[in-house]
């Protein structure tokens, strides 16, 4: 948290620094530097969000004390595409107005085959496979003001709104032991266990937007914004064991509650190149996002809601952008 603290400070004192003087500069709608009064983007993303490095052990085997499962594994969304559709426009008073929706879909699995497995998910023996699944959906929107500070320097602040829905998903096949009757066979076992975690991250952020021109269809373009946000979370839980299909039995779905602040940092760049003069530009660049302070589902399962909603994580994922770019 210190290092994200230290990084909005710096983007906020650069910022505070550069609108003290006033400049009429004119943001370049192409790499011509012509003036355009709106513009709109639609581009795809390939996404990569890694665990939270936390290589805490979550299955071990019992006999050898092997690590099967670690917490960063759980944690691990993968990859996947994201889509970005933006839209500007020239407003009064030297002001530009855009506003920008991103959207994706982590899924991962893993299956850990028994017997001998141990872990504190699922305490007991005879545990002869374990199936886990996650999924995480992200959803954002953003209003962004900017105002041009100098050839080539915008100041962005606005409003967002960034929702993370997540599910961790386990089914463990266990045998229960035969009962005090003689000869009674094992009974075979399938115990589903779900965790949902829910963010709704709302809140202000500040940045600076640069641009260079490179060549005279050619010019890149870098961002930094930061910003603090409300966030009410939710977990929930639930619990149901079958076998040869009957129900054998089941708990209660729990859902707990809390409200936390957080804090988002998104920094990248582009590269733009001239398709169709003046018009039709195409890019590819990457950007990389850091959020402190939210609910992950699969942390849900160490502390079983005894603890109440845990929010202490941090999570960062980054993509490589591209896309089109048309002005008129």
């Amino acid at each position: 948290m210190r290092t994200f603290s230290t990084f909005a400070a710096i983007a906020i004192t650069i910022a505070a620094s550069l609108s003290a003087g006033h400049c009429h500069a004119q943001w370049p709608g192409t790499t011509r530097g012509n003036h355009h009064k709106h513009w709109l983007e639609i581009g795809g993303r390939a996404y990569s969000r890694p665990g939270t490095d936390l290589n805490i052990p979550l299955i071990v085997d019992a006999e050898t004390s092997e690590t099967l499962f670690t917490a960063s594994q759980a944690t691990n969304g993968g990859s996947a595409p994201g889509l970005e559709i933006s839209y500007g426009f020239e407003g009064p008073m030297d002001r530009q107005w855009e506003f920008r929706t991103v959207l994706a879909e982590f899924q991962t699995s893993t299956s850990v085959p028994g017997p001998g497995l141990s872990s504190p998910l699922f305490p007991g023996e005879g545990v002869l496979d374990f199936d886990y699944e996650y999924e995480s959906d992200l959803l954002s929107f953003e209003l962004n003001s900017c105002r041009n500070l100098a050839p080539g320097v915008r100041f962005i602040a606005g409003p967002r709104y960034l929702s993370l829905t997540e599910t961790a998903r386990t089914e463990l096949f266990s045998v229960v032991p035969s009962g005090p009757i003689a000869q009674t066979p094992p009974i075979p076992l399938n115990t589903f266990s779900t965790r949902e975690a829910t963010n709704g991250l709302i809140g202000l952020q500040a940045g600076l937007d640069l641009r260079y021109q490179v060549a005279q269809q050619i010019y890149t373009t870098g961002f930094i914004k930061t910003g603090g946000y409300y966030n009410p979370t939710e977990v929930t839980s639930s619990l149901e064991s079958f076998t040869d299909g009957i129900p054998f039995d089941s708990e209660p779905e729990t859902r707990a509650t809390k409200s936390t602040g957080s804090f988002l940092a998104e920094v990248g760049g582009r590269v733009y190149v001239d398709l169709y003069e003046d018009s039709i530009s195409a890019y590819a660049g990457y950007e990389a996002t850091w959020i402190d302070g939210i609910a992950l589902a699969p942390t849900a399962f160490l502390n079983d809601g005894s603890a109440g909603v845990e929010t202490a994580n941090t999570l960062f994922f980054h993509a490589v952008t591209f896309g089109l770019r048309m002005n008129f």
